[in-house]
């Protein structure tokens, strides 16, 4: 199979671009890559609260199979989803969006074997707290503030620890990147597929794309643009962004070794005085 129809599984910590990213593979004409389908979380009970838990079709299934035979047998019927999806939509390649899919890449391993590529998406960890803290998602992220820095890190970490291990099938974007220079990001990531840039990419909003489950604003945006980057001072407070970059300015280094988009993030004080960036 060549490398130019492997599935492209994309993952990276919750609103850090994923959905962006998402509709602009789903605009491409071999690429099929839907909403959001929560087939590992459910599989695995990954959520803060279910009180049906044990009702839930994965829990009651493990009374006939081991868990590992069962993900086999319902992994095969969730990639068969997606190339079925794919053929009917008249592309050759699927791709599946999840932020949790960085947690999951042992799982993916086991279905599709060494012929799939992973595209990790990266957003600085102020932007990626603040939006969190606006949104906010009670099943799949924790409370607090302590939690939600670990929340992230953990993600991060993931996808670094994947790339480090298989660096010929990972590939990691930038959200501050892909938003500031989108044409020339997005060329390099799509040459990186060994595929070809099209126009409606950039414009992905103006070829057809399904509903379903994902951040509702992606629908609402006509352009790739900058204006969400550096917002977080509008909605963390000083010291909430102090912890943060105290706790994450390492891993961020490593993601952004040289600095260059964490100058963009604004120079603010914490709450104990020294400056977060």
């Amino acid at each position: 199979m060549p490398r130019n129809t492997w599935p492209i599984i994309v993952g990276g910590c919750h609103r850090s671009g994923t959905s962006l990213v998402r509709r602009i593979f789903n605009a491409h004409s071999r690429i099929h890559c839907g909403p959001e389908v929560k087939f590992f979380r459910d599989f695995y009970g990954d959520y803060f609260a279910d009180p049906i838990h044990h009702l839930r079709f994965t829990t009651t299934a493990r009374a006939l199979l081991p868990e590992a035979d069962l993900l086999a047998v319902l992994g095969r019927t969730f990639v068969a989803l997606h190339e079925r999806a794919a053929a009917q939509a008249g592309k050759p390649r699927w791709a599946d969006k999840n932020p949790e899919n960085v947690l999951y890449l042992a799982e993916w391993q086991q279905l599709l074997g060494d012929r799939w590529v992973f595209v990790h998406v990266v957003r600085n960890p102020l932007d990626t707290l603040a939006s969190i803290k606006e949104v906010k998602f009670p099943l799949s992220i924790p409370a607090d503030l302590e939690a939600r820095i670990a929340f992230y890190q953990r993600y991060i970490q993931a996808g670094l620890h994947f790339g480090a291990a298989h660096p010929e099938r990972y590939y990691r974007v930038l959200y501050e990147q892909l938003v500031r220079v989108p044409r020339a990001t997005l060329d390099s990531m799509m040459r990186w597929l060994g595929e070809t840039l099209e126009p409606g990419q950039l414009a992905f909003n103006t070829v057809p794309q399904q509903t379903g489950l994902e951040d509702p604003k992606i629908a609402h945006t006509s352009e790739i643009h900058p204006r969400s980057i550096g917002r977080w001072p509008t909605v963390l407070t000083r010291e909430e962004a102090g912890i943060i970059w105290h706790e994450t300015r390492g891993l961020w280094a490593q993601v952004d070794p040289n600095g260059r988009y964490t100058a963009a993030l604004c120079d603010v004080r914490g709450g104990n005085g020294e400056s977060v960036v």
